[in-house]
This record gives structure tokens, C-alpha cells and sequence, in this order.
């Protein structure tokens, strides 16, 4: 009983500072630079770029991943292994990444 409401009080206390984001402390209503179709195209392909460039960059993370893996396996395979799995899985992941950075031009070519 003791350790469930210590839970509860954590979680309250977790939680407390989400309640104090839902108050509106005004009649501010925020504005938007979106006035046209262009804009939300626009828009849209900035959040496509970056999430292109965070895909390759946690892909190259995981190739150093899959190499350090590789390096501390000291010659077990199943240490060799996983390495050599997680290496295919991080070109897997570039490639996917090439793909998606270039599925707005596929789609675009393809409707005009």
C-alpha cells in the first residue's frame, strides 16, 4: 500500500506541470503563415528534410553502433553476428531514407 502511493504522489507530481500547460493565460490567439496551398507544400518539405537528415544521421549512428559491436565481439559469433545484423539493418535504413527523401519527386513525376 505504501509503494502505491508513492506511485500515485510521483505521478501526480509528473503530471502536475502538463495540467499548468492546458491554462490560457490571455485571449492570444496564435497566427499562421499559412495563406496558400504553396505554404503547406512548403512547409510540408521542410518537415520532410529534416526528417530525412535525422533518419541518415541515426543511420550512420547505427553503423558506429554495429562497428563497436563488431570491434568488443572479440570473437564470438553471436557478438559477430548481432554486428553484422545490425550493419544490414543500418544500410537497410539509408536506403529507406534515400527513398523517402526522393518519394516527393517520384510522386510529382509521376502526376504531371
Amino acid at each position: 500500500m505504501k509503494n502505491l502511493a508513492k506511485k500515485a504522489l510521483t505521478g501526480i507530481m509528473l503530471l502536475s506541470p502538463v495540467l499548468a500547460f492546458g491554462q490560457n493565460f490571455g485571449t492570444n490567439v496564435p497566427t499562421t503563415n499559412v495563406t496558400s496551398l504553396s505554404a503547406v507544400e512548403s512547409i510540408i518539405t521542410k518537415i520532410v528534410n529534416w526528417l530525412t537528415g535525422l533518419f541518415f544521421v541515426a543511420a550512420i549512428l547505427f553503423i558506429f553502433y554495429a562497428a563497436w559491436l563488431y570491434l568488443t565481439a572479440a570473437g564470438d559469433e553471436d557478438k559477430v553476428q548481432k554486428a553484422k545484423s545490425q550493419l544490414l539493418y543500418s544500410i537497410v535504413a539509408i536506403a529507406v531514407a534515400l527513398l523517402a527523401g526522393t518519394m516527393r519527386y517520384i510522386v510529382q513525376s509521376i502526376l504531371s
